[in-house]
């Protein structure tokens, strides 16, 4: 994607990393942390906070855990009472950990991505769906959870990956069909991703998934983008666990066409389709390139075609389309590109961050939620409108 360009100025556990709120992407601590965890999806949010948990946007697929409503501008509460400690969210689904590392998935079973063993009962529209919290087969503890598009991988507490819902573009991890879902094979239990090796966290997005070793290895599978003289190629569908070589990152964020991750040195890479930040020469690589201004990042989120990133002092800076005011200023617009990062409105300061598709929420220091990008679904949690600047979320104290 070519369009003009505006230049802005230049040892955790897993589970306690989802805690503070990074839903799939390892976070190491920052100056503050928060016993809040953020799930932002396609067009909805979710929020764990203590002993409760609110979702707000579009809600139609179950996704909200309230049944099935068209949009929920503001948060309503799940009713379940169950203890979630840990959000994820993928395209029209939502899962969460509890205290225990049980996983419960709702929202859209199209293609299995509940994990339920069998398609889930209800129905949305033509297609089966869950309109709460169901557990997920097969018993396993997680630490932690990355939901894709009709996928979801779990990170047990033997580190080990296992996957369940689409596989048509390699996603789980495996080669072979398992079974045969709406869009093509999937799995309705947990697979063990193919590899065997042992990862320390993970991060899902439209259609592929990362995971990260103890030594900063990473791994990524499914539909890997191979983009040559600045257009896209025909796609690489990798099943099997390849290395990113030549780097060792402390945290990695899936977005749809590109991932990004933060070496030991707080240096932000991406690669990919879209979003690479990497200044007016470069929107894609198949290989990590440094983006670009010399921000030195705590955490780095990516969305559909931005991504943005926390500095150790938790300001959000962020880079790529702003059709919709994802990257948090003006102009905004389908032709409006940022190539390198720009602060984000309203000077707020973040401990946590979370990446949609076209939005953000970040739980701010003084543990309020605030989100910008798009909302004319809801998913802003404040109305159905879009904004630059980042706006309160009510009622999730």
């Amino acid at each position: 994607m070519r369009h003009p360009r505006h230049s802005g100025p230049v040892a955790v556990s897993l589970l306690a990393a989802f805690i503070l709120g990074c839903s799939g992407d390892t976070l190491e601590p920052g100056p503050g942390t928060t016993t809040a965890s953020l799930a932002v999806g396609e067009r909805h949010a979710c929020l764990a906070r203590a002993t409760r948990s609110w979702c707000w946007g579009t809600g139609s697929d179950g996704q909200l855990g309230i049944g099935v409503t068209a949009t929920a501008a503001a948060p309503t509460e799940l009713p379940d009472g169950i203890e979630f400690v840990a959000l994820d969210a993928g395209q029209f689904h939502t899962c969460g950990l509890d205290a225990e590392g049980v996983a419960f998935c709702w929202g859209s079973d199209r293609d299995g991505q509940l994990g339920l063993g069998a398609p889930a009962a209800e129905r949305c529209g033509v297609f089966p769906c869950a309109t709460r919290p169901q557990p997920v087969a097969g018993g396993l503890r997680f630490e932690a959870l990355a939901a894709g598009a009709r996928s979801t991988c779990g990170l047990t507490t033997t580190h080990r990956v296992y996957c369940w819902g689409l596989n048509s573009l390699g996603q789980l991890g495996i080669a072979d069909a398992v079974e045969q879902c709406e869009d093509g094979p999937c799995s309705r239990t947990p697979l063990a991703e193919g590899s065997g090796r042992s990862f320390v966290s993970l991060t899902a997005a439209r259609m592929h998934t990362c995971a990260l070793a103890a030594d900063g290895a990473a791994f990524c599978w499914g539909f890997l983008s191979v983009p040559v003289a600045g257009r896209h190629t025909e796609p690489s569908f990798q099943p099997n666990a390849r290395p990113i070589e030549g780097f060792s990152f402390r945290q990695l964020s899936a977005g749809t066409r590109h991932t990004c991750g933060v070496t030991s040195d707080g240096r932000a890479y991406c690669w990919g389709a879209d979003a690479v930040g990497a200044g007016p020469d470069l929107l894609e690589a198949d290989h990590p390139v440094a983006v670009a201004g010399g921000i030195r990042f705590r955490s780095v989120h990516s969305g559909f075609v931005t991504s943005c990133g926390l500095d150790d002092s938790g300001a959000a800076f962020c880079w790529g389309a702003n059709a919709s005011g994802e990257v948090g200023t003006t102009p905004v617009g389908g032709t409006q590109v940022f190539d390198h990062p720009v602060a984000v409105s309203g000077g707020l300061t973040f401990r946590a961050l979370e990446a949609g598709s076209s939005t953000y929420c970040g739980i701010t220091d003084d543990e309020r939620v605030a989100c910008w990008g798009r909302g004319e679904f809801g998913e802003l949690g404040a109305g159905n409108a879009n904004s630059v600047a980042p706006v309160f979320v009510a009622g999730v104290e």
